[in-house]
């Protein structure tokens, strides 16, 4: 089975510091998981390499207009997350401090492994753990589509590049 979304795994103070900082974008459809980004000051579900604010903590669909929904995520600051991939890593020593952006939409967003590494301002993750959970096995469903991530391009600690 294939994991979507990103999941808290470990972070470094160990609080539930859920932030409902932004209103949502009208109509925007939000699935636990997905990663969030703010945009014209409004919260939206992120793009392949838009800057990243953190993981929606629960469902939610935004009103057209939405004026009072503030949608809740988990900040990607010092919080390293478990994600699947939409492709086979090889392993720890080769895939442990490389970079990739994201792809997928709302309910099924993965590290996107087949554009292969990224080496410029489209950086959004960086890859801490492969197969964590010691699944084994290759192709969809095992432990090579599952890693920890780091977000490495958020809105205030930008390593990625300029935002």
């Amino acid at each position: 089975m294939a994991l979507y979304g990103a999941s808290v795994y470990q972070e470094r103070n160990n609080e539930s510091n859920i932030r409902y900082d932004f209103l949502g974008k009208d109509s925007e459809v939000f699935a636990v998981g997905d990663v969030v980004t703010v945009a014209s000051g409004v919260a939206k579900v992120a793009g392949a390499t838009d800057v990243v604010a953190g993981v929606a903590v629960k469902a939610a669909t935004m009103g057209n207009p939405n004026d009072t929904v503030y949608p809740g995520y988990k900040p990607a600051e010092d919080t390293t997350f478990l994600m699947g991939t939409n492709a086979d890593l090889t392993d720890n020593e080769t895939d442990g401090g490389t970079f990739y952006k994201l792809t997928g939409t709302t309910g099924a967003m993965l590290v996107d492994v087949t554009s292969g590494v990224q080496t410029t301002t489209s950086r959004i993750v960086e890859i801490v753990k492969v197969d964590p959970r010691g699944l084994g096995g290759s192709g969809a469903g095992s432990g090579l589509r599952e890693c920890l991530v780091r977000f490495v391009k958020t809105l205030y600690n930008n390593v990625g590049g300029p935002a």
